[in-house]
Formats: C-alpha cells, sequence, structure tokens
C-alpha cells in the first residue's frame, strides 16, 4: 500500500494562515498543555539572540523551530499528532504580541506585521478583510482539559483572569511580559524582532494521509518536546477505530482508567 507524505519548510507566517483552509486540531487523545514558564522564556530569549545577530546580515537565515506532524481528518482538519505543545505556544505568543500592536503607535510597518498576525489567528471574510476575532485557526479538544476554552477565549478576547493558574493563562501573561520589557527596552528593534518571528523562524510541518502514517512519522522522531508515551499511541490508534458515540464513550473510560490508576498511585504507561 502506497503512502503519500507531504513536506513544506514554512515560516511561522506561512504555517499558521493554513488554518484558514484546514484549521488546527489538537485531537481528544492528545496531552493536555504542559509548557513551563522556563520553556516559555527560553523560546522568547534564543528568537531575540537570533534576530539581535542576523541584524544587517544580507544573508537569509532561518531559525528552526521543530516539525509538526499532522494528518488531515475526516472533517478536513489538520489532526496535530507531533508539535502540539510548540504550536499552542506559538498561537499565544502571536496573540500577545498583537495585543501590543494594539497599543502602539501606527507605523506603515506596524500596520503590515498585524496584518500578517491577523492572518495567522483568525478567519477573514474574503470579500471586505474584515477579522473575525471568534474564528480562531486552531481549537483544541484534549480530554478531560478544562484549559481547552481558556484557550480559545485568549486567543478571541487577548485577556486572561490573573487569578487563573492554567498553563495557558500562566503563559500568556509571561510572553506579555517579556514583550512588554523588551519593547520598552528596544523599541527600534521591535519591530524587527516581530518580522523575523513570522518571516525567518521556520517549521517544518510533515502532513500524512493518514492517521497510522502520521503515527509512525511521529515514532521515529527525536522531539524535544514532550512526546507521546506508549499509552497515548495506543489510545490514538483504538479511537481511530471507532464511531462517533463509541468515540466519547472510549474517552470517558480512557479518563477514568487514567484516573483509577493514578488514585491507586499506579501510572498507566507501566500498563502498556
Amino acid at each position: 500500500m502506497s503512502t503519500n507524505i507531504e513536506v513544506n519548510k514554512l515560516s511561522v507566517k506561512e504555517l499558521l494562515a493554513t488554518g484558514k483552509k484546514k484549521k488546527f486540531v489538537i485531537p481528544e487523545y492528545q496531552r493536555p498543555y504542559a509548557w513551563t514558564e522556563e520553556q516559555i522564556q527560553t523560546l522568547f530569549d534564543d528568537l531575540v539572540e537570533f534576530a539581535e545577530n542576523i541584524q544587517g546580515q544580507e544573508e537569509e537565515e532561518s531559525y528552526f523551530l521543530g516539525t509538526i506532524v499532522s494528518y488531515e481528518n475526516e472533517d478536513k482538519e489538520q489532526e496535530i499528532i507531533d508539535g502540539q505543545q510548540r504550536i499552542t505556544s506559538l498561537f499565544l505568543f502571536l496573540r500577545a504580541i498583537y495585543k501590543k500592536f494594539t497599543a502602539m503607535t501606527e507605523t506603515q510597518r506596524a500596520v503590515q506585521l498585524r496584518s500578517d498576525i491577523e492572518n495567522s489567528l483568525w478567519m477573514t471574510d474574503r470579500l471586505t478583510g474584515q477579522v473575525n476575532e471568534d474564528s480562531i485557526l486552531i481549537s483544541s479538544r484534549v480530554m478531560g482539559e478544562t484549559g481547552n476554552q481558556v484557550f480559545a477565549n485568549i486567543l478571541k478576547t487577548g485577556e486572561t483572569d490573573s487569578s487563573q493558574q492554567d498553563r495557558y493563562s500562566k503563559n500568556f501573561r509571561l510572553f506579555e511580559q517579556l514583550i512588554d520589557s523588551y519593547a520598552t527596552k528596544n523599541p527600534v528593534m521591535f519591530t524587527e524582532f516581530i518580522s523575523v518571528l513570522l518571516d525567518r523562524a521556520i517549521l517544518l510541518p510533515i502532513t500524512a494521509d493518514s492517521q497510522e502514517t502520521a503515527l509512525t512519522i511521529f515514532s521515529t522522531l527525536n522531539d524535544r518536546g514532550l512526546a507521546l508515551s506508549d499509552a497515548d499511541i495506543f489510545k490514538a490508534k483504538i479511537y481511530n477505530h471507532l464511531d462517533g458515540e463509541n468515540k466519547k464513550q472510549f474517552i470517558e473510560e480512557w479518563q477514568s482508567l487514567d484516573e483509577g490508576a493514578t488514585g491507586a498511585d499506579e501510572n498507566i504507561q507501566k500498563l502498556f
């Protein structure tokens, strides 16, 4: 049986904008968002260092952010198998930058960068070009994850309650702080930094023709992020072979199994 795999090198701006045609989906069987504040700080610092090092250079150097493994599901969505932590953080990052731009003086360059970010975050009306901030290009459906709606609300409104201590909220607030601080200290460099993030930070999206192929690709990659465990992969394979109602029941029973194992001081990974 032949297998079709599509691999493209895309900038952050180019990759996220593909969500306009095929929405990004973090499926039920994935792990909850778990990037720490340390990882957010490292991402920001690395990009700042890269942007400042290439300033004034004519060569088109790029900063490699990693791979995104996905496949097109039955709903014509980009279902993410690997890279969910990275792509989630990028959406939070760009939303925080966009919020900063709305409070800045509108220069021609700032207006263009704002437009680029809009195309990376939201759907726009084909005729008027009007941005629909309620129609975001990514959806998290991780089972049992109360932060799914929090993530969506942050992308829609650019706001988070200071009392919320979930990862989405804490990391978004950290991005805001880092962006505000950098823009204050380096106002001239700030727009160049955003341009570098959008155009010269590169990802390698690997699009498979099926979930099975995507999982096979995933299992061969040595990802620096939070990898799926064997249990997660079994869960994905079982889930893929169920119909709608049975999928819902399976998710509930899996969550119960996971909670039961934790309550018994056991690790569900060991069961596999």
